[in-house]
């Protein structure tokens, strides 16, 4: 294993060890929520210097949805990408992503609009996705309130954000929505299936584990929805005519397989989709760039893709 990657692990298994505190699969989601906000904090140092960040919120389907929005300071108006961000549905939030939202505005060129949609299990599938979607809309429709084109979008995500992504570009076609330029897809969920060998395989000890998994989806189907639900499950979806892919996943993630499969379904729709699997890398790899040489290659990597498509 990359000797970066195992120093990680080594690190994160010694401080959890050393907190005592019980696996995010034995806590409610309140108190896992609130300690996701702390820990991942780790993430965001440094924050990179040159982007302007203001909070703000837009339209939903029950209210206000919260976003943060970040663009490069001192810039004229921008292309536009919608952030979905990670955390199985159940934690994370704008804030424990902001390291990542920013460099990706910074290297890209862009507008991140990074959604703070509702979270499961005080409100299951479809919530977060109705979140997602309205704010995509309206993001899109009003890029000029922040600043960007909104006729040159990309809608992007990591982990269960992964998922969501996916998820609104299915509902956005089926609703006759707009058409993102390319949909950024980082070691997301696309099967719901947790017995995938990637999943057996990298499924302990490798920062996403599969009883964590199994806790996400048992949460965020916890309202009735199917996992066989294409907006649950994109890779069942009729994937014809979707936008351009780009997806990014580790060999050591237990979503390891869910991005190939993804992938090849993808193309076999006729969607062009390019998957680049970097080795040794584990999940939310790209939010390590301080501690990761392969996170910076990774981001590089999402970066130039933005910037092709966002053209």
């Amino acid at each position: 294993m990359d000797p970066q990657v195992q120093g990680l692990l080594q690190m994160m298994a010694a401080q959890a060890q050393a907190a005592n505190v019980p696996p995010m699969w034995e806590q409610d989601a309140a108190t896992a929520r609130a300690g996701a906000e702390v820990s991942f904090q780790a993430f965001n140092a440094p924050m990179p210097e040159g982007v302007t960040i203001t909070d703000r919120s837009v339209p939903g389907p029950v209210g206000q949805i919260p976003v943060k929005v970040f663009r490069p300071s001192g810039a004229g108006t921008l292309p536009l990408l919608v952030f979905l961000h990670g955390g199985g549905w159940v934690i994370g939030s704008p804030n424990t992503h902001a390291k990542l939202a920013a460099e990706l505005a910074l290297g890209a060129g862009c507008v991140v609009v990074s959604v703070d949609y509702r979270m499961a299990p005080e409100n299951p599938a479809p919530a977060s996705l109705d979140d997602c979607v309205a704010a995509i809309k309206y993001a899109v429709v009003n890029a000029a309130e922040f600043g960007a084109d909104g006729s040159r979008f990309a809608i992007g995500g990591d982990s269960a954000g992964g998922n969501l992504t996916a998820a609104s570009v299915l509902r956005l076609r089926d609703e006759n929505g707009p058409t993102a330029r390319l949909q950024l897809l980082l070691y997301g969920a696309f099967t719901a299936n947790n017995d995938l060998p990637s999943v057996i395989e990298n499924g302990e000890g490798k920062i996403l584990t599969r009883q964590a998994m199994i806790w996400f989806y048992n949460h965020y189907l916890s309202g009735g929805a199917s996992p066989d639900d294409p907006y649950i499950a994109p890779i069942k979806g009729d994937l014809r005519g979707l936008p351009p892919a780009h997806l990014i996943v580790g060999t050591q993630d237990p979503l390891l397989d869910d991005s190939k499969l993804f992938a090849k379904a993808l193309q076999d729709a006729g969607v062009p989709a390019k998957l680049s699997i970097y080795q040794d890398q584990v999940h939310v790899f790209l939010q390590l760039t301080a501690m990761l040489d392969g996170a910076k290659q990774a981001l590089s990597e999402a970066c130039n893709a933005l910037k092709t498509a966002l053209a």
